[in-house]
């Protein structure tokens, strides 16, 4: 009978099924675009309800397209989009609101006032990020907050609190596991990535009752077991998407460093077992926990990346398929000096400024649909090397490679920039699909077909490695002038 892992893959525009055979190739993927909701200017909202019916009739169509059944299952794996809040009523099994996307930028103030106060500087030494909308805290405080009826669901002990991969795994146990892995929980600004445990300290300043809390495990783990889909179904693997990717990359080693290319951009550097605090504004969090052992990574985060692609395709109507703007690339004019800010959500690190706004700066008469296309694919290569200026100065360690994953990496013309502005050599490997990869290994290692990470790093495989083709003085004029751009932009709002 062949057998298979099969991997949820819930990112922030679609969510996927991927099935890996037991050589950890694609077998096959099947996905569906959800809808995104934005009821103000800031807010993003995805529905739940959706998401989970999306997954569960995904699963059905790859398992009766395949012809198989669930005993060609041998383990689920699952990776998800992070920081996305839902609260959910758990004899209803209804969310009490929409789920607020990481996107979302609500609770900018309140973020700002906790600065203001000095409270920032412990929930980073406790936590390793950044006070911002971005993470889950201040987003489950809003709900907590605002949503009629939830303080009649707290007081009767219904209400729970979940990223996406906790509320999978509850629909998908039955409600029989309420859970999250390690890697998840470092993301809501709640968790004290030390001692592994919620914060006492943090939750009684935002005021968010720990009863509503799922319990932190590592990545691979026995989760529970789904029955929906004929015979029980072990899930064994679990992270939030970058630190997955971080996994399908085999970066398992102290200094090494992916960058993900997906919705948002999120570069991660290997720092090893010791929690270490950033002093350029990156993020410090848990890269993974395996057999025992713990990881810490720096992080960046950029908060727009294939999302403005997607904005060129569907608000400006200027490429039908995101795969044409490699070709745009190309045509464009190479004198043209126009430079791109995408801060349609606005700036995340080193800048962490949720009201600032995207703004093209040196449109001429002369500027062409594809020079905007390229300041925008640029725009991407300019943000990811301030990521890499900032790492470098905190793990005082000089990249020289950078391995590259995500639906973005097919444009060789943005891989190319990246090598041009970055200086640095960029590494794609076979499957970019790493995001997945990475949880099919965890459920791998949960299933005994894998032991160790060791494993794993046999199995990475390249495909194409680009190095620049421009001068570093060249780099550095375009770098200098970039900076110069972003930061009025910054200053501005």
């Amino acid at each position: 009978m062949k057998k298979y892992f099969l991997v949820i893959d819930q990112g922030t525009t679609s969510s996927r099924i991927v099935l890996y055979n037991n050589k950890f190739e694609i077998f096959d993927i099947v996905q569906k675009e959800f809808k995104q909701f934005f009821p103000n200017e800031g807010w993003v909202e995805h529905n739940a309800i959706e998401i989970w019916n999306d997954v569960r009739d995904l699963i059905f169509k790859i398992l009766k397209k395949n012809k198989l059944v669930s005993k060609n299952i041998i383990s689920i794996g699952i990776t998800n989009q992070r920081e996305t809040t839902i609260l959910w009523n758990k004899k209803t099994g209804k969310p009490i609101y929409k789920a607020i996307v990481w996107q979302d930028r609500r609770t900018a103030s309140f973020c700002e006032n906790l600065k203001k106060k000095g409270i920032h500087k412990k929930i980073q030494r406790i936590t390793g990020l950044e006070v911002d909308p971005y993470f889950s805290a201040t987003k489950i405080k809003w709900i907590i907050d605002n949503v009629k009826d939830t303080k009649r669901d707290l007081n009767n002990d219904n209400l729970l609190f979940g990223t996406i991969d906790s509320w999978l795994l509850w629909k998908l146990t039955e409600g029989r596991s309420h859970l999250t892995d390690i890697s998840n929980a470092s993301r809501t600004m709640i968790f004290d990535s030390q001692k592994e445990q919620w914060s006492d300290e943090i939750l009684k300043i935002l005021n968010i009752p720990k009863k509503i809390l799922p319990t932190v495990t590592e990545n691979a783990y026995d989760f529970g077991s789904t029955k929906l889909f004929g015979d029980s179904i072990p899930i064994g693997g679990m992270a939030g998407d970058q630190q997955s990717a971080t996994i399908g990359q085999a970066c398992f080693k102290k200094g090494q460093s992916k960058s993900t290319y997906g919705t948002g951009c999120f570069l991660l550097m290997n720092i090893g077992e010791k929690f270490k605090l950033s002093k350029n504004r990156l993020l410090t969090t848990v890269a993974f926990k395996i057999n025992g052992k713990k990881m810490f990574c720096y992080e960046g985060s950029i908060f727009v990346a294939g999302s403005a692609i997607q904005w060129l395709r569907d608000n400006l109507n200027f490429i039908k398929d995101s795969s044409e703007t490699d070709k745009l690339y190309k045509k464009a004019n190479k004198e043209e000096k126009l430079y791109f800010v995408p801060a349609l959500t606005g700036l995340g690190a080193p800048y962490w400024n949720p009201k600032a706004r995207g703004t093209f700066f040196g449109i001429t008469r002369n500027t062409s649909r594809e020079d905007i296309i390229k300041a925008t694919l640029d725009s991407l290569s300019f943000q990811t090397f301030e990521l890499i200026e900032c790492m470098e100065k905190d793990s005082k360690t000089k990249i020289s490679e950078i391995r590259v994953d995500g639906g973005m990496v097919k444009n060789d013309s943005f891989l190319q920039s990246l090598a041009n502005i970055s200086q640095i050599k960029i590494i794609r490997p076979n499957n970019i699909e790493t995001t997945s990869l990475g949880a099919a290994y965890l459920a791998a290692i949960q299933s005994g077909y894998l032991n160790n990470t060791s494993q794993i790093s046999k199995l990475w495989k390249k495909d194409k490695t680009v190095k620049t083709n421009i001068s570093k003085s060249i780099s550095t004029s375009r770098i200098n002038k970039w900076k110069s751009i972003i930061n009025v932009v910054n200053n501005f709002y």
